[in-house]
């Protein structure tokens, strides 16, 4: 037994919809095409009516169309997944569409009869682009820092840990900016700001295939390093120092003279959050005991910085 075809009134409605609704056969065949009127989010489906998945889509994304057509029908539910599609790929005569990458979200339905002479699914399909644009952009905002665009504290110790399991050892390096609330005291707080920026710049600029840089608070920032030995962390810290020192820092019609002093420790294993930078801390400690604008290297417990 098979579904009757829809009377005028029925299709009608459907064509009123802004979402595209298809009816799609198990062979790929889009036996009918309706809804999908707006056009800031969808080319016209109606041209897709009596094509077969094949003609249009590039074959890897017609392949795994199917797939889910084939398993709809295997599980008699509804089966609703994500998908990512570049549209200037999609061979269709007339594109209205916002094109490039777009994200939709399909809601299948197996059919429980025969539609004209084979099984076949129901689809929604509901673009959600900007609703993972919009997560996407939550989710950056979660772990990065608004000031420096560097990552936060929270998202850093995650990557560090993530880089412990990898690599089974990472140094880390404290750096802070020597003097800071003296430049907050005496340009202002918008001074203090732009040092920051401009410190996280040329950390960024330095070490552009480094696995994470953070603002770890205030003028304090953290560097982890990996598949180094001490004597190369040392060298770039050095260079960062260097970086910092020899180049004034440039605030309106002024340029600032800063310094930052730098610790390094190296982390063998997972540690809690307030162990994982205790070793960098303490090297910091003895950067600005020996007179700030230095770098010092913590080897161990057992041996003095």
């Amino acid at each position: 037994m098979e579904y009757p075809p829809l009377d005028e009134l029925s299709q009608s409605l459907f064509n009123t919809i802004p979402d595209p609704f298809f009816v799609v056969g198990e062979d790929g065949t889009y036996l009918e095409a309706f809804g999908g009127t707006e056009r800031s989010l969808y080319d016209d489906g109606q041209l897709l009516k009596g094509k077969n998945i094949y003609e249009f889509m590039p074959s890897d994304f017609a392949d795994f169309f199917i797939q889910q057509v084939k398993y709809t029908l295997s599980i008699g539910v509804l089966n609703t997944f994500d998908y990512k599609l570049e549209t200037d790929e999609v061979q269709i005569p007339k594109k209205e569409g916002p094109g490039g990458t777009q994200w939709f979200e399909a809601r299948m339905y197996p059919l429980n009869k025969l539609y004209k002479g084979q099984r076949a699914v129901t689809v929604m399909l509901i673009n959600i682009t900007e609703r993972r644009n919009l997560q996407k952009k939550l989710r950056e905002l979660s772990y990065l820092d608004p000031l420096t665009g560097l990552y936060n504290r929270r998202h850093f110790l995650e990557r560090v840990r993530m880089h412990l399991m990898e690599k089974g050892k990472v140094h880390i390096l404290i750096c802070d900016i020597d003097h800071f609330k003296t430049i907050n005291d005496t340009y202002g707080h918008l001074a203090g700001d732009a040092v920051l920026k401009e410190f996280a710049n040329r950390a960024k600029g330095l070490l552009k295939h480094t696995p994470a840089i953070a603002r770890f608070g205030g003028d304090e920032f953290v560097i982890a390093l990996t598949d180094l030995s001490d004597e190369a962390a040392l060298a770039i810290a050095q260079t960062l120092r260097k970086t910092v020192a020899e180049t004034p820092f440039p605030y309106q019609d002024r340029l600032l003279t800063v310094h930052v002093s730098i610790g390094i420790s190296q982390v063998y294993e997972d540690l809690e959050e307030t162990e994982l930078i205790a070793d960098a801390d303490r090297a910091l400690y003895q950067a600005k005991e020996a007179g700030r604008n230095q770098v010092c290297l913590f080897s161990s417990p057992s041996r003095e910085v």
